[in-house]
């Protein structure tokens, strides 16, 4: 155990309710030695943990949980602080010792203590030292307070005086030093950092992988929309084609329907001509008109441009006098013979 009568804290007169107000919020706090304004050496962290505050703990089970308005009135100091772990302890035996689950007003006021036992472990027999003291939020992400003491040592360089005649030196006493803590300490920061480490880590890959299957859903849902988007384009691209092709059966029906009707329509006017052909031939004949002459009158008929010239009055004049027949009458059968000629030779030899 470490004896603390000696020792007078500075600057510390208000941690004990800092620590209680805010104990709920502190996810740990760490202590530095700042004795050379050039350079601070951190000492230690204590997190808000069972782990950290059961040790500190198992002596006093009637102060834990304290209020802040069940400050100590007397000057006297309280018992001896508890040995702060130094390897491995049992922390069942630690939970049945302090008899029930600490909560956050138990580990504020083991934090003092811890506060208080490491300042006094690092005096190394100087009169005096200082300290700065931080606590953060869970996990490091923002300062709460920080606070500045000093831990002053009333016996340090105190002579004692050797009753041996022959050594005219006093005997000075030098503490003995102790590493288990600082070792336990250390070992304690290296793990937990390691762990923060991991942490991270784990959230970096875990977000990555967040992150990717975000993308994946994301890709998915537009292929989906754009695979959506194109069967309904195949379905209205479908039905146009049926559409057209309907249409042109309609149209190729319409046409057929058509034709069927200018066919008859043609059949019709050629019997209706040839109805009147008939009946012109025998009217011709009841008008004592030949056959011949009414086939030849027919096939003039059949010539507008013939009938024309007949009708031109000219032409008349001359068709009244007898040499311009007989004229006429030659042209025709030299044209008939001549016509029968080509046919002849256009004939092929047997």
């Amino acid at each position: 155990m470490v004896q603390d009568e000696r020792f007078v804290f500075e600057g510390l007169e208000t941690l004990g309710g800092i620590l209680r107000r805010k104990a709920k919020d502190i996810g740990y706090l760490a202590i530095w030695d700042r004795t050379d304004r050039t350079t601070e050496e951190a000492l230690g962290r204590f997190d808000f943990t069972e782990e950290d505050a059961l040790p500190y703990l198992v002596r006093g089970q009637d102060l834990a949980g304290a209020d802040d308005d069940d400050e100590p009135t007397s000057d006297e100091p309280d018992d001896d602080p508890p040995d702060p772990p130094t390897d491995v302890y049992d922390l069942a035996h630690a939970r049945h010792a302090f008899g029930r689950t600490p909560g956050p007003a138990d580990f504020a006021l083991a934090a003092e203590r811890w506060v208080r036992e490491i300042a006094i472990r690092n005096m190394g027999g100087d009169a005096l030292r200082r300290f700065r003291l931080k606590t953060y939020l869970p996990k490091g992400v923002r300062t709460l307070d920080t606070m500045s003491f000093a831990c002053r040592d009333e016996d340090a360089g105190t002579v004692a005086l050797v009753a041996v005649p022959n050594d005219p030196m006093p005997d000075l006493r030098i503490p003995t030093p102790t590493f288990e803590q600082v070792e336990v300490a250390c070992s304690s920061r290296g793990m937990r950092a390691l762990g923060d480490y991991y942490a991270q880590w784990g959230q970096i890959v875990l977000g990555s992988v967040g992150q990717i299957q975000g993308v994946n859903n994301a890709m998915l849902g537009r292929m989906h929309v754009q695979l959506q988007e194109s069967r309904n384009q195949v379905d209205q691209l479908v039905a146009a084609i049926l559409t057209h092709r309907a249409a042109e059966a309609e149209l190729a029906e319409q046409r057929r329907s058509s034709d069927r009707n200018d066919s008859a329509r043609t059949q019709l006017a050629q019997q209706a001509i040839a109805q009147v052909g008939e009946a012109a031939r025998a009217f011709l004949a009841a008008r004592g008109v030949t056959p011949e002459l009414a086939d030849a009158l027919g096939a003039i008929g059949q010539s507008p441009e013939l009938v024309a010239t007949l009708n031109d009055p000219d032409v008349r004049v001359l068709m009244h006098e007898p040499a311009n027949l007989k004229m006429l009458a030659a042209m025709l059968r030299q044209a008939a013979a001549q016509s029968k000629a080509l046919r002849e030779g256009a004939a092929p030899t047997p």
